[in-house]
């Protein structure tokens, strides 16, 4: 009973409000014709005046606008404007600067030509105004007369008053923005307006239901004005809680009988719902826990039913991703976070892509003369302070660790990741090593370990990047005549007694400035050509 009746209330409240803002959008449209019928007969009449046509041929400025003022006075316009036939304003009582200068809405004075009369709606000056256009005959048009009353909130609010509705007026301009001209609503009410009204409302040929704060306001659109890259529309607006006030009393007096029948039915059905939530949200909180990374949680539901499977399920799946997590950090220690994470996303196949990369070997010069004099746990000490620091400043630079070799250091540019700049993040890693290198063995020096040298060889070239190995062991890694070439150069770093030589590939991709010399052609073991290798010793 209490929903017929809401029905019933609410389908005989809308259908009011229908019937009213049609009525009222009828009497709108009569109201502002009158408004504009009387304004284009009385500017009729007063620009027939002899006096004032003669004004035009022959006053000075100051003479001319102070008649066109008097004369939207008399009309009780809110602004007047002449034009002359060239279309430049000769006078303008909103905007007296404007004189001289080309009359914005100069198709508006060419339809005047043609029709003899022309209304429409404008804009100046950040206002919009109800225009009216016509000749200033002396028999011949010689000037056009715009005359104009302005579309705000104070004019909105009179008509309101006649209608009983609420009225917005809204601007669609030739880009499609949506401009609030003006409207009776409250400051507060307009923000809802403004953000609930679009294009696809305006266009809508029936009515709509829009909620502006807390009540549904039933609106009812009309098209104002429409004209070339400019459109203008009407909203009429009735707020559904106020024609719905002399049905609420009733409809509480049915409530009351309503809510005493729910009260009945809940306290049945919380009994029910109590063996439903309180499994339900042992499971939420199990997922909160594993959204905050934390998967070493096990939830019990004691429940032979589909909750007590869930919770089941949801333990495997903890314990899943808690071992995937295991996977991805030891992975990650394992090899470069570059390649577990290439690793990881993608299903791991044997095989590989040509790209072209850019490879950086680094070596520690006379290692096994070092190792016969040191003891195997200061080598060991040695290897991993020196390793860590040079396998942070290649990964700063976007490098990716393929390999340790004893005390070598295989690293790539380029791949699995490429960047623009690879060879230069190459060149740049290479120079910090190498200026590290000097504050590691000041370090060594006070821990009574020899200075160590490192010589690093860079060569860029197309290899093979993928998974090689075995059907039961992959290693991501890059192959190629390239490879063999950057570690050919940095075992030259010996004899040229430099640390750093790069190919003549890497040298011609380079684009910043970098201290380069030119060390000839060498026969490099394996290769039948000369290469013109070249030494890196700074930055420009």
């Amino acid at each position: 009973m209490f929903f017929a009746i809401s029905v019933t209330n609410m389908a005989s409240a809308r259908s009011i409000i229908s019937k009213d803002l049609i009525m009222g959008s009828k009497v709108f449209y009569r109201i502002m014709d009158n408004r504009k019928n009387q304004l284009s007969e009385n500017t009729k009449i007063l620009s027939m005046d002899f006096a004032f046509k003669q004004s035009i041929l022959s006053a000075d400025y100051e003479t001319l606008l102070s008649i066109v003022d008097n004369l939207k006075d008399r009309v009780k316009a809110d602004y007047a404007s002449l034009v002359s036939l060239e279309y430049t304003i000769m006078a303008d009582t909103l905007q007296p600067d404007l004189r001289g200068k080309r009359y914005a809405s100069q198709e508006l004075i060419e339809k005047t030509e043609e029709e003899g009369e022309v209304s429409s709606i404008t804009t100046r000056d950040g206002g919009y105004f109800q225009i009216v256009i016509v000749p200033i005959l002396a028999p011949d048009p010689i000037a056009w007369l715009v005359i104009g009353f302005m579309i705000n909130d104070t004019v909105l609010k009179d008509i309101s008053s006649l209608i009983i509705a609420q009225i917005s007026v809204f601007h669609l301009s030739a880009n499609g923005k949506l401009n609030l001209v003006a409207s009776t609503l409250s400051e507060d009410l307009r923000k809802y307006l403004v953000g609930q009204v679009n294009v696809n409302i305006l266009n809508a040929e029936e009515e709509q239901s829009l909620r502006l704060g807390q009540s549904e306001y039933i609106s009812f659109i009309i098209l104002m004005e429409k004209r070339k890259g400019s459109s203008f529309f009407i909203l009429l607006q009735r707020s559904l809680n106020e024609v719905l006030r002399p049905y609420n009393l009733l409809r509480t007096r049915f409530a009351i009988i309503t809510l005493i029948s729910l009260l009945i039915s809940f306290v049945v059905s919380i009994r029910i719902s109590r063996s439903v939530t309180k499994p339900v949200s042992t499971i939420v909180v199990g997922v909160r826990q594993i959204e905050n990374g934390n998967y070493n949680i096990n939830i019990e539901v004691n429940q032979k039913d589909e909750l007590g499977e869930l919770s089941t399920a949801f333990n495997n799946m903890a314990r899943g991703l808690q071992e995937r997590d295991l996977v991805s950090d030891l992975l990650g220690k394992v090899v470069s976070p570059a390649i577990a994470k290439e690793l990881l996303s993608k299903k791991v196949e044997l095989g590989g892509e040509e790209k072209e990369v850019t490879i950086l070997f680094s070596d520690i010069r006379s290692f096994t003369t070092l190792s016969e004099n040191t003891t195997p746990t200061m080598i060991l000490n040695l290897l991993n302070r020196y390793l860590t620091v040079m396998s942070e400043i290649i990964e700063r630079h976007g490098g990716v660790i393929d390999k340790y070799i004893g005390d070598a250091i295989m690293a790539l540019f380029g791949a699995p990741i490429s960047h623009p700049d690879d060879v230069d993040r190459a060149l740049n890693a290479a120079l910090d090593m190498t200026e590290e290198l000097e504050i590691l063995n000041m370090d060594f020096q006070k821990s009574n370990i020899p200075p160590i040298n490192i010589g690093i060889g860079i060569n860029t070239d197309i290899v093979v990047a993928g998974n090689m190995g075995s059907v039961v062991r992959h290693n991501y890694t890059v192959i190629g005549d390239g490879v063999n070439l950057a570690s050919r150069l940095e075992g030259l770093t010996k004899n040229y007694n430099t640390r750093i030589i790069i190919s003549e590939s890497t040298y011609k991709k380079a684009k910043e400035k970098y201290t380069i010399e030119q060390l000839g052609e060498v026969l490099v073991k394996g290769k039948h050509k000369p290469t013109v290798i070249y030494a890196l010793t700074g930055r420009l």
